[in-house]
Formats: structure tokens, sequence, C-alpha cells
């Protein structure tokens, strides 16, 4: 019984090893074949994953330049950027020039990223509209966002949830449909965004409309277990009957299989 306890977490991390080699490999290759794709970049593993990140949207940019790679490359330099920053105050009592390597790569992505947020100010691309309303406090780049809220570029999920976010205050009602609609897009068997469950909570908590935040709860537990939800202030809010508890369960059990085959709101 003990060997096969020893063997079986062994056995399991076989397949993440192997794909975490193959990873390394292929950006190893790419450096070596398309050196610009790695330069400015430091060489050990420190922050390997954040680097490779970097590495490879700025192949997928080369390859398919537009406001969609030029997205995802900027995301990787951010996260390169962030993951180096902690080295600043960090010292060596050796090997100083390791330090150096890493501080002149996180000034080069800082500077990569400042370059490209000037290029992609005026895109209508949506996420580089909320990344610059998100990084930079753009107030343009979020009403242009707003703007083209019934395009067809807006209906992903994640887009629908930041729609949502920024009508919360203005108009909960077009919030509360946004949501419904972020629902909406999700396929059969996706994982879906437990915020946007959140989200609606907290619409329906704040215009006192308490069973419907009971029912969304229920949902919301179903979809992510270890959701920590106070049931009793809920239920305190709520003031149902077991009947109507019931008759919400039913309602919650219904959007669940909804959800579950990428059929709701169809």
């Amino acid at each position: 019984m003990s060997q096969m306890n020893t063997k079986t977490p062994f056995a399991l991390l076989l397949p993440l090893i192997f794909l975490a080699g193959c990873e390394e490999d292929r950006i190893a290759t790419l450096c070596d074949t398309q050196p610009e794709l790695c330069v400015g970049l430091h060489t050990d593993s420190w922050c390997a994953n954040e680097r490779n990140a970097v590495v490879r949207g700025r192949d997928l940019q080369a390859r398919m330049p537009g406001d969609a790679s030029l997205h995802q490359l900027m995301t990787g330099l951010d996260s390169y950027h962030k993951c180096l920053e902690p080295v600043l105050g960090i010292e060596y009592s050796k090997r100083k020039e390791r330090k150096n390597d890493k501080v002149e790569a996180m000034i080069n992505a800082r500077e990569e990223l400042a370059r490209l947020e000037q290029q992609t100010r005026e895109s209508d691309y949506p996420h580089l509209q909320l990344w610059h309303w998100h990084h930079k406090g753009d107030l343009a780049a979020r009403m242009r966002f707003l703007n083209q809220a019934d395009r067809p570029a807006m209906q992903q999920p994640e887009l629908q949830r930041a729609l949502a976010q920024l009508l919360a205050r203005r108009d909960p009602q077009a919030a509360e449909q946004a949501l419904h609609r972020a629902l909406g897009l999700y396929p059969a068997g996706a994982a879906i965004d437990t915020g946007i469950f959140a989200d609606l909570i907290s619409l329906y908590l704040a215009d006192g409309r308490h069973a419907d935040a009971w029912l969304w709860s229920r949902v919301m537990a179903a979809q992510d277990p270890e959701q920590n939800i106070d049931w009793q202030r809920l239920q305190s809010y709520a003031a149902m009957s077991p009947e109507q508890q019931a008759d919400l369960q039913r309602q919650a059990d219904d959007i669940l299989l909804r959800l579950r085959e990428g059929r709701y709101l169809r």
C-alpha cells in the first residue's frame, strides 16, 4: 500500500513535467531561430513562465499582427514586469551581474509596454480599451468601450461582465442584462466565471431583491462549493417559507442545467 502512495503522485506529475519540458524546448528553439523574439529578456529560471509568455506574445504578433496579439503581448509584458519587480529589493552577495541582468530585463519590459500602450491608445479593440481604462485611467477609452456595447466584438463573457461593472452604478438594469448575456455566451461544458454570479447577487442585494440574491447564491454555491456564503444572513433578508425556498431551488437547478448544456437564455 505504501508503495502505491509514493508512486502515484509522481506518476500524476509526469505529464506536467513532460509538458513543461516541451514548452522550454519550444521557447529555446524560438530564441535560437528568431533571436529578436527573446532580445532584452533575462536568461535564468527566475520568472520563466512570464518570460516565456512574452516570447509567445512576440511570436504571435510577428505571425499574426493585430490588436488581439498586441493585447496578448501587453498582458505578457505586464506580468513579466510585475514578476521581476521584487528583484529591485534583493541584494546579491555574489554574482551581482545576475541582478543587473534581471533589472535590465525589467526596464526593457517597461519600455516596450509603454511603447505598445502609446501605439494602441486609439484602438477600437474592446480588450485594449479596457486595458487603457484599467491601467491608465483613460476616460476616452472607457467611453469608447461603453459606446460599442452592442457590437459583435463585445459578445464575449468577460467583456459583458466588464461592461456590467461599468454600468452597475448608473444603470443597474442594463448591468443585470449584460451579466445574463455573459452567461448566455458560454458553450456547453465551459468553465464559468463565478464572479458573474457574485456581481448579480450584489446587484440584487443593492436593489432589495433578496429572493433573487438567494436564488443566485444557490447557483454560485453549486458551481463553486468553496464559496463562503452566509446563508443565515440571506435567509433573514429574504424571510422565505420552506415552500418558497423549494421553488427557488428548483429554479436554481434549472439554471444550472441550462448553463451546463450551453443553452442559458436560448
